[in-house]
C-alpha cells in the first residue's frame, strides 16, 4: 500500500508538472512559423498591445531572434485585447511569430504587466529567468540560459487555452469628447490605451495632470483629499491640443495656480541644435511614440519638450527646457537618448545641440485646488 501511495504521488507530481500551465490564453490566432520544435528549453512572452508602436518594432527584434533560435526557444506575444481586433491587426502588420490573447487579462495581472512593451524569459519548468524590456534581451544573454537550462517542456504544457462563455468584457464607449469617471481601482499605478478612438487614462490626479501636461509629478500639489483615482476618456482628435489638461481639470471640478518652487533639476538648455529629422524612426500611425528601455528612450515624431517628459519619469526628477527660440520647444524630431548614466547622457544630448546639467533652480509648481462653485 505504501508503495502504490507514492507511485501514486509520483504521478500526481509528473502530471501537474505538465499540467499546471504558465500561461492562460483564451485562444492562439496563429501559431509561429519560426519555430522548429514542439517542446523547448526557453519561452518568452511578449506582453504587447495594438495601439503600441514600440511594441511592433520591439516585436521585429524579437522575430530576429527566434529566427536564431527555432528549435530551443519560442516567443508568444500576447495581447490583453479583443481578439477579433488583434486579428484585424495581424492580418495588416503580418508577424511570424506565435500570437494569442489572455483571458480577461488574467495574465497580465499575474506578473504585474502595467507597461508596455514589456517581456518575461521562463524556463521549461516555468520559472522566470528575466524581466524587462524585449529589446534589452541579447542572444548572448539567450546563449548563456540555453547552457544554464536543459529541461524541455511543450508549448501544449506551457501555455493552457481556457475555455471561456465570454472571454472579453466589452469595452466601455464613450459619447462625449471628454468624459470622467470615479475608477473603482485601488492601485497606485497609472495606465494609458488607445480602443475605440478615444485615449483612456486610469490613475490618480497627479498621474493624469503629468501625462497631459508633461510636467513631472513632483511639480504638482494636491491635497490627498483631491487626488482621488479617475477613469478619464479623451476623443483622440482632442488629446494633443495645447489646453487639454485644463478642460479635464475643470471636467474634475478642480482649478490650478501657477507658482515657483525651488529643487534639483536637470536643466536642458537649447542654443545651437542640430537635432535629428523626423525620418530617422519610422513607426508609422501608432499612438504610443515612445520606447523606454532600462537605458535608453526612443522617439518617433516628438518635441523637445515631450522627450524632456519621458525622460522627467525614468529619471524621475523634474527636467526643465529653455531655448533662445521658441520654435526649438516644438518643432517635431526623432530622438534616441541614453539616460542611465549621466556623463554618457550628457555627452549624447551635446550631439543635438543641448547642454545638460543637474542642479539647484527654480522652476514652475502647479497647485490643484477645488473650482469655485
Amino acid at each position: 500500500m505504501k508503495l502504490k501511495i507514492i507511485i501514486l504521488g509520483l504521478v500526481f507530481s509528473l502530471a501537474s508538472f505538465f499540467s499546471d500551465a504558465q500561461i492562460r490564453v483564451s485562444e492562439v490566432l496563429q501559431k509561429s512559423k519560426i519555430v522548429e520544435t514542439e517542446s523547448n528549453k526557453l519561452y518568452f512572452v511578449d506582453f504587447w498591445a495594438t495601439w503600441c508602436g514600440p511594441c511592433v518594432y520591439a516585436k521585429k527584434l524579437l522575430t530576429v531572434l527566434q529566427k536564431q533560435y527555432p528549435k530551443d526557444f519560442h516567443v508568444i506575444s500576447l495581447s490583453e485585447e479583443n481578439p477579433a481586433k488583434v486579428e484585424r491587426f495581424v492580418k495588416k502588420n503580418p508577424t511570424l511569430l506565435t500570437i494569442a490573447v489572455d483571458d480577461y487579462g488574467s495574465t497580465f495581472k499575474q506578473y504585474g504587466v502595467r507597461s508596455l512593451p514589456h517581456g518575461i524569459l521562463f524556463n521549461a519548468k516555468g520559472e522566470k529567468l528575466w524581466q524587462g524590456h524585449p529589446s534589452d534581451l541579447t542572444p548572448n544573454m539567450l546563449n548563456r540560459f540555453l547552457r544554464e537550462n536543459r529541461t524541455r517542456k511543450p508549448l501544449s504544457s506551457f501555455l493552457k487555452v481556457v475555455n471561456t462563455e465570454e472571454s472579453f468584457k466589452k469595452d466601455y464607449i464613450p459619447k462625449k469628447d471628454i468624459e470622467v469617471k470615479l475608477s473603482k481601482e485601488s492601485s497606485e499605478d497609472f495606465n494609458f490605451n488607445y480602443s475605440n478612438g478615444y485615449l483612456k487614462l486610469n490613475g490618480k490626479v497627479t498621474d493624469i495632470l503629468s501625462y497631459l501636461s508633461k510636467i513631472n509629478k513632483k511639480q504638482i500639489q494636491v491635497s490627498s483629499n483631491l487626488n482621488k483615482r479617475y477613469d478619464i476618456y479623451i476623443k483622440k482628435t482632442e488629446v494633443d491640443k495645447e489646453d487639454i489638461d485644463l478642460r479635464v481639470l475643470s471636467k474634475l471640478g478642480l482649478q490650478v495656480t501657477e507658482g515657483i518652487t525651488s529643487g534639483k533639476a536637470i536643466t536642458l538648455r537649447v542654443k545651437n541644435p542640430s537635432f535629428w529629422n523626423s525620418t530617422q524612426i519610422n513607426w508609422e500611425d501608432a499612438e504610443s511614440k515612445y520606447l523606454v528601455s532600462d537605458s535608453d528612450i526612443q522617439a518617433d515624431n516628438v518635441s523637445i519638450k515631450d522627450m524632456a517628459y519621458q525622460l522627467s519619469k525614468a529619471l524621475d526628477i523634474p527636467v526643465i527646457v529653455s531655448s533662445s527660440n521658441d520654435k526649438h520647444l516644438y518643432s517635431i524630431h526623432d530622438w534616441q537618448i541614453h539616460y542611465k548614466y549621466f556623463e554618457f547622457m550628457q555627452s549624447n544630448l551635446e550631439e543635438y545641440g543641448i547642454k545638460v546639467k543637474k542642479e539647484d533652480v527654480n522652476y514652475p509648481q502647479y497647485i490643484i485646488t477645488k473650482k469655485a462653485p
